[in-house]
C-alpha cells in the first residue's frame, strides 16, 4: 500500500516578548519558575486587550520569505473557541479564513545530496501558544508562561510517501529558522513541534483514506519510528477488513506504540471567527520595503552550491550545515585566506562575505582544506567537549596561519594532522609545533631515505624474518618505523617502495 503523509508544525518564534503582550518570550521553560512572564493580557483576564508584536510580525514574515510563500497584503485573525484548563482566555487567536501567508514550497536533498524534492506549503499562519498542563499525582498544575507565545504554524500538502523525505524536509525548515535567527527550533524543548498525518491507499489515483494525527513526537527518531509503526497498524487493519473512524493517536516513543486520543476530530466545533479585538493586519509600504531589503539564508541553496560547485563530499557538506556557527566560521576563513592569497580574479575586501558561486579553482582548493578539517578533528573536539566551534582555544588567526602553511610549506597529509592535533591539545602557535616536530627539515633524498629504511630492517631481524614468511602485514611497521626516523618528512608511498626493493 502507498503511505501518504502530511505534517502540521508548530515553530516557536524568537522573540523578546510574547505575542500579544510585553511578557518575555522564554526559550527554555526547564530553568523558569512556573508562572513568572505572565500578566492580565496572556492569562485572560477581563478588559485585557491584545496587541501584535511588530518583532513577531516581521520575524513571521521573515519565515514565510523562506518558505517562498504568497503574503497577503490584508490578513485577519481569528477566535478558535474551545475549553482546556491550559487555555485561559477559553479560546485561542490564530488564523483560519484570511492568513498572512498561503501557497509556500520547501526544496531540499534526499539520499546523502544525490536527489532533490519540493514539498507544497499550504499556509504558515502566525497563532498564540497555550499554557502548560502538569499533571502531579492526583494534582492538575497550571503553568501560564508559556500562554500567549508566538507560534507560526506550517502546514503542509500531503507530498510526502517516504518516512526519509519527512525527516530531511523537518531537517531542512530547522535550518531555515536556525540560520536567520527565527526560532532555535529545538525538538527536544518542544519548540518545534510537529503533528504527524498519516494515510494509506492503494495507489496515488485513489482518494486519501481515513486520515491518522500522531502526537508527542519529539525527535527526528521519534518521527521515524511513529511513521513506521502507523503504517504497519493501518495496513494490518484494511487487510483484516476492518475499518477505522479519523482519529488522533498519542506517541509513546518508550514502547513503541501509540494510543486513541480521540476520534472524529472534524466533528469539533471550535465556532471559529474573526477576532473582534484585533483589526485586520494591513502590511503598509514601510514594512513592505524593509521585508524585500532583507535577505534570508537558504540551507538549500548553499548545500546545492557546496556540491554542484565545491565539489563537496556528504561528510564536508553535513559537517558545515549542522550548525551555524560552524557555517559563518567557514566562510570567515575563507575570506581572510582568500584575501591573504591576493588572487586577482577573487579578493575579498574588509568585511565582505564570500560569493557563493562562480568559484576559481584556486578557492575551491581554499575550501576543500578548511572544510577537511572542520569535518575531521575540529567537530571531533567538539562533540568530545560538548562545545561550539567559537570555543576553539586557538584564535581565527592561527588556525588561518596553519592553512597558509599548509597551503606554502606543502606538508605531507600525516603531518598536517599531527599539526591540528596538537593545536587543538596544546592551542600553540602551529609554526611552532611545525618546527618542534622538524616538520621544517629539508626534504630527504632517495639516498638518505634508503640509509634510513636499512637502520630500520637491521634493528629489526625478528619482524624481517616474519615479513620472508610471508607476514607481509609488517610491512606497515616497517614504514612506521622510517617515518618516524625521518620525522615525517618521507613520503610513505615511497618508503614502501624503498623496503619492498630490499626485502626482496
Amino acid at each position: 500500500m502507498l503511505l501518504t503523509i502530511w505534517l502540521e508544525i508548530h515553530l516557536k518564534l524568537q522573540t523578546i516578548n510574547k505575542m500579544f503582550c510585553q511578557c518575555k518570550n522564554e526559550q527554555n521553560f526547564d530553568t523558569l519558575l512556573p508562572n513568572t512572564n505572565i500578566c492580565p493580557v496572556c492569562t485572560g483576564q477581563p478588559w485585557a486587550l491584545p496587541t501584535l508584536s511588530e518583532e513577531v510580525l516581521m520575524k513571521a514574515l521573515l519565515l514565510w520569505k523562506a518558505l517562498n510563500c504568497q503574503i497577503n497584503q490584508i490578513s485577519q485573525f481569528d477566535r478558535k473557541s474551545y475549553f482546556y484548563p491550559d487555555l485561559p482566555m477559553g479560546y485561542q487567536i490564530t488564523q483560519l479564513y484570511n492568513p498572512t501567508n498561503v501557497e509556500g514550497q520547501i526544496k531540499f536533498f534526499l539520499d546523502n545530496y544525490n536527489q532533490e524534492k519540493s514539498v507544497h506549503i499550504i499556509d504558515a499562519h502566525m497563532e498564540c501558544d497555550t499554557g502548560k498542563m502538569i499533571h502531579n499525582g492526583w494534582q492538575a498544575l497550571l503553568d501560564f508562561n508559556r500562554s500567549g507565545t508566538p507560534l507560526v504554524e506550517i502546514v503542509t500538502w500531503p507530498d510526502f510517501n517516504y518516512v526519509d523525505e519527512v525527516v530531511e524536509f523537518l531537517k531542512e525548515l530547522q535550518r531555515i529558522a536556525r540560520y536567520n535567527h527565527l526560532a532555535d527550533a529545538d525538538m527536544e524543548k518542544w519548540q518545534m513541534r510537529v503533528d504527524v498525518n498519516i494515510s494509506v491507499r492503494n495507489s496515488h489515483s485513489d482518494p486519501l483514506w481515513t486520515r491518522v494525527e500522531v502526537k508527542n513526537v519529539n525527535s527526528f527518531w521519534a518521527i521515524k519510528r511513529a511513521i513506521e509503526h502507523e503504517y504497519i497498524r493501518q495496513t494490518q487493519l484494511y487487510e483484516k477488513g476492518k475499518k477505522f473512524d479519523q482519529q488522533t493517536r498519542w506517541w509513546d516513543d518508550i514502547k513503541w506504540e501509540s494510543y486513541l486520543m480521540r476520534s472524529k476530530e472534524d466533528a469539533l466545533d471550535y465556532r471559529y471567527f474573526p477576532e473582534p479585538d484585533l483589526p485586520p493586519l494591513v502590511l503598509s509600504d514601510e514594512i513592505n520595503k524593509r521585508l524585500n531589503n532583507q535577505k534570508v539564508e537558504i540551507p538549500y541553496d548553499i548545500i546545492k552550491i557546496f556540491k554542484s560547485e565545491y565539489g563537496f563530499n556528504k561528510e564536508y557538506i553535513n559537517a558545515l550545515i549542522s550548525d551555524k556557527e560552524v557555517l559563518d566560521y567557514f566562510f570567515q576563513i575563507m575570506s581572510s585566506l582568500i584575501k591573504w592569497s591576493h588572487t586577482e580574479s577573487r579578493k575579498a575586501g574588509e568585511g565582505e562575505t564570500i560569493p557563493l558561486s562562480g568559484i576559481n579553482s584556486v578557492v575551491e582548493d581554499f575550501s576543500k582544506l578548511i572544510a577537511k578539517r572542520i569535518a575531521g578533528p575540529i567537530s571531533a573536539w567538539i562533540k568530545e567537549n560538548l562545545s561550539s566551534i567559537n570555543d576553539l582555544k586557538f584564535s581565527r588567526e592561527k588556525f588561518n596561519s596553519f592553512l597558509q602553511i599548509a597551503q606554502e610549506w606543502k606538508l605531507l597529509e600525516s603531518q598536517l594532522k599531527i599539526v591540528m592535533d596538537e593545536m587543538l591539545k596544546t592551542w600553540e602557535d602551529p609554526e611552532k609545533i611545525i618546527k618542534s616536530k622538524w616538520f621544517d627539515a629539508p626534504k630527504l633524498d632517495q639516498s638518505q631515505l634508503e640509509k634510513i629504511a636499512k637502520e630500520v630492517l637491521e634493528e629489526n631481524p625478528n619482524i624481517v624474518e616474519q615479513y620472508k614468511w610471508w607476514k607481509t602485514t609488517t610491512m606497515g611497521f616497517f614504514v612506521w618505523l622510517v617515518m618516524k626516523k625521518s620525522w615525517g618528512k618521507a613520503n610513505p608511498k615511497a618508503v614502501q617502495d624503498i623496503l619492498t626493493k630490499l626485502l626482496s
